[in-house]
């Protein structure tokens, strides 16, 4: 019997999990022991996700929030990825900037919000930017880390052989770093997500940041519980695609 609940995929135990509590809660609000009106309940934000689909609301909203997280994720990734690659190819620049982007990464991500909506507008500038900003540092300190941790003696054979440094970095450092991509590309699908709606939450006209702060205004705890949920399945299925696209890329180890 162990080895039988063993070999059941991890999967299947977190859906039934979640089913579990999610009946509970339902059970417990039509008991009157969960109050909806603070709480919500499972029927009710599955109706409110309906309505939401039924007139486009949320198609428009995620469509915002998604352009501005997309856009974030490839600016900050892509100055990420080549501030850590050039950090960790030059030892002498990383001792001098790392302190400096270390204290710059200190600094609270919110606090900055309203300077950022103040300079650039409540537009898609701004929201571009928080989300940059949310994944820059996570990029570009693991692929400084990822250069750093390759092993000398593959560096060193290589140019025994007669390698070219575009070699060593093309054919030793590179691949050695992409797990650490990737690994940055995990955190940064969700982070991009939360700066982009951290962004509209300060100030925006449309957006997923924007329908929750409508909501919470209203009090409307279903709304906000149903686009929480949206944005976490979302996170996930994203993840979960970086996962088979990590499996795939990373087949040679």
């Amino acid at each position: 019997m162990k080895k039988r609940l063993g070999a059941v995929n991890p999967g299947v135990w977190t859906v039934v999990a979640l089913a579990l509590a999610l009946v509970a809660w339902e059970l417990a609000a039509a008991a009157g022991r969960v109050d909806p009106y603070f709480f919500s309940q499972p029927t009710l934000i599955w109706a409110e996700f309906l309505e939401m689909v039924d007139n486009g609301t949320l198609a428009m909203h995620l469509s915002v929030t998604g352009r501005e997280a997309g856009l974030g994720l490839l600016i900050g990734g892509v100055l990420g990825t080549l501030t850590g690659l050039a950090l960790g190819l030059h030892p002498r620049l990383s001792r001098a900037l790392m302190p400096l982007m270390t204290g710059l990464n200190g600094l609270p991500k919110l606090a900055l919000g309203p300077l950022i909506i103040i300079w650039f507008g409540i537009g898609l500038k701004s929201k571009v930017l928080m989300s940059a900003l949310m994944v820059f540092f996570i990029f570009a300190f693991n692929l400084f880390s990822g250069v750093r941790g390759v092993e000398r003696e593959l560096i060193t054979g290589v140019q025994l052989l007669g390698g070219t440094r575009r070699q060593v970095i093309t054919k030793v450092i590179w691949p050695a770093s992409l797990p650490w991509l990737l690994t940055s590309l995990r955190t940064g699908l969700g982070l991009s997500i939360s700066g982009a709606i951290v962004g509209e939450y300060l100030g925006a006209g449309k957006g997923m940041g924007w329908v929750l702060a409508a909501a919470s205004q209203r009090y409307d705890v279903g709304r906000v519980l149903c686009c929480v949920a949206v944005i976490v399945c979302i996170v996930v299925l994203l993840d979960g695609v970086v996962r088979l696209l990590e499996r795939k890329l990373l087949r040679w180890r």
